[in-house]
């Protein structure tokens, strides 16, 4: 940690960019999914990042690229930028209900850090630095109303422009926007805003399933996968015909609901466990599903399972020309779904929930 009087530039933070770039080197000599990369990012940002926001304000400069080089991992396994992101940065940096990964917004982070500074001196906290704040730059003055001068340092300056971006918030010095006062999570919900709730939040993020399966079926709901149809649409000179069928336009409504391959799979889990999958209008089936909360998961799963397998033998037909039949690519869902469920058998089950995943084939 840099050990200073005046504002941070941006060679004092080299520290913490090289940390985080090996950190991001080390573990890209693995081979992580999708989902197994968001957790390494996520311990990037809100530990290591989120530390040193805790304590200095950061230039915009290092945030931006500290921020470069955990999209670029996350999307390419890389901490140099060789790939598109799928899913724009913002859209990541909302909560997992607003359609995004839950990642934090470092800069609006920060500002929540030193919005604590503001809220002391609001307070008048029993602290020996707002001591010397309150004689040496307020001097008598109302917090709120106060304006620093233009010789004034540049953190002092940047405490005071955070300090009005939170005035509206404050009634007669009280934080009034949160009924229990200054909350780090509270105040970033603040600074951040809100959006609608997504209405898939719950089919995609469904507890049953599996991390990548999770992931996948994000990309799917923001409609980011990289099929043929998009690739063309894009620019990039591909022919857009479906890898699988080769019958029509890869676009991700033909490769789940028309494609003959995704079909056969269906078929054969239908054939496994009598289990009713629509080939159409998927997320309302999965919004409305009928059961018990361990009947609505399990089948919301598998649907997601189903998705990745059916990708995953897309890309494996178009990068390695390898293909398993569609009875294959059944059993193992089967199979993954049968560890799930043995994983989580320590839930409490009814009676009636065994005997419906047993006549699922997925217990014994």
């Amino acid at each position: 940690m840099p050990i200073q009087t005046t504002r941070l530039k941006k060679q004092d933070c080299e520290c913490l960019v090289d940390k985080i770039c090996g950190r991001i080197h080390g573990y890209g000599a693995r081979k992580f999914s999708y989902a197994g990369r968001l957790v390494i990012v996520q311990s990037v940002l809100n530990f290591l990042h989120s530390y040193w926001a805790s304590m200095f304000i950061i230039p915009k400069g290092i945030i931006n690229r500290i921020e470069a080089v955990c999209r670029n991992f996350l999307w390419d396994n890389s901490a140099d930028y060789r790939r598109t992101p799928l899913v724009g940065w913002d859209t990541i940096f909302r909560p997992k209900d607003e359609g995004g990964l839950g990642l934090k917004d470092q800069e609006s982070w920060n500002k929540v850090m030193v919005g604590r500074l503001v809220d002391w001196i609001a307070m008048q906290r029993d602290s020996i630095w707002v001591y010397w704040v309150q004689n040496n730059y307020l001097k008598g003055q109302e917090w709120m109303e106060y304006k620093p001068s233009t010789n004034s340092s540049w953190v002092w300056r940047r405490i005071c422009r955070v300090k009005d971006e939170m005035r509206p918030g404050y009634v007669q010095g009280q934080w009034t926007v949160q009924p229990g006062g200054f909350t780090p999570a509270g105040r970033y919900t603040w600074f951040r805003g809100t959006r609608p709730r997504v209405q898939w939040v719950k089919v995609v993020w469904n507890g049953w399933a599996l991390p990548k399966h999770q992931f996948l079926g994000w990309l799917i709901a923001h409609e980011a996968l990289n099929t043929t149809a998009r690739l063309y649409r894009f620019g990039v000179d591909i022919e857009d015909k479906c890898y699988l069928c080769g019958l029509a336009s890869e676009t991700i409504e033909h490769l789940y609901c028309d494609c003959l391959y995704s079909k056969r799979v269906v078929e054969e889990l239908i054939n496994k466990t009598s289990w009713a999958f629509p080939l159409r209008d998927v997320m309302n089936w999965c919004m409305r599903r009928p059961g018990t909360m361990l009947q609505r998961g399990v089948q919301v799963a598998m649907m997601l399972s189903l998705m990745y397998h059916v990708w995953k033998q897309r890309n494996k037909g178009r990068y390695e020309n390898v293909l398993l039949r569609p009875e294959r690519v059944a059993g193992n869902i089967m199979e993954e779904m049968r560890f799930r469920v043995r994983a989580r058998d320590r839930t409490v089950m009814t009676l009636a929930e065994r005997e419906w995943l047993n006549r699922m084939r997925l217990i014994e």
